[in-house]
């Protein structure tokens, strides 16, 4: 079994990724990053990507760090958003992969901060296609979160950039979606495992950016979740 991660960032400070990278180590073999912003996202269209500064950060770290690593940098924004990255990243891994493989889901403002040491063994054990760790922020909340799937074949995000989704017998499964709309898959916990959530410690301006993002998202209904058929 191998565990590959699936890093996306944008225009994030080189200790941020190396911290992050360096934490995925603790848990992957092999890491897949994967660069650029949002269509939506301020200023996307003069820079579409974040720089040789930042890749280079990314691949030394991993190197250092004992794991291989796969860089994709884009020529253009993401004209698809959150969705259509994020789906990309299962699609590239989808070919170094087997069915006994595991991904994992990290963005750079989070950090693996606690990886026991028997985690891998646990989700060999597994007869589940999707785990749950904690994530935690430094206000003290923490909750279940679903960011490690089985490599299965034909993984996509649909929808929402939360909401991924696995072939079935009957239909298309649902690993991670809205507790609302659909019926989710039941999930490995592996709630030893802890990802920190920095996103609150950004910068005021890059936070402002992300609000902004949002509100474009919602005002124009680019994410509508609904029954996954």
């Amino acid at each position: 079994m191998r565990i590959i991660g699936l890093l996306s960032w944008y225009e994030e400070p080189a200790a941020w990724l190396a911290e992050c990278v360096a934490s995925a180590a603790k848990l992957c073999d092999h890491l897949i990053a994967v660069d650029g912003p949002y269509a939506l996202f301020p200023g996307s269209t003069r820079r579409p990507a974040s720089g040789g500064e930042q890749a280079d950060t990314i691949a030394r770290t991993a190197a250092g760090a004992g794991i291989g690593c796969t860089v994709h940098v884009p020529r253009q924004p993401w004209w698809g958003g959150e969705v259509e990255k994020r789906d990309f990243m299962f699609k590239l891994a989808a070919p170094m992969v087997t069915a006994d493989d595991w991904l994992l889901r990290i963005d750079a403002d989070e950090v693996l901060t606690d990886v026991p040491a028997d985690s891998r063994q646990l989700l060999a054990a597994s007869r589940l296609d999707v785990a749950e760790v904690t994530i935690w922020d430094r206000d003290d909340s923490a909750h279940p979160f679903r960011c490690l799937f089985r490599a299965l074949p034909g993984l996509a995000i649909e929808q929402a950039h939360y909401v991924v989704t696995a072939p079935g017998p009957s239909g298309k499964r649902v690993l991670v979606g809205n507790s609302t709309v659909h019926a989710q898959e039941p999930a490995e916990a592996l709630w030893d495992v802890r990802l920190e959530h920095r996103t609150r410690q950004r910068p005021t301006h890059r936070q402002q950016q992300k609000q902004q993002y949002y509100e474009e998202v919602a005002s124009l209904g680019c994410e509508q979740v609904f029954e996954v058929r």
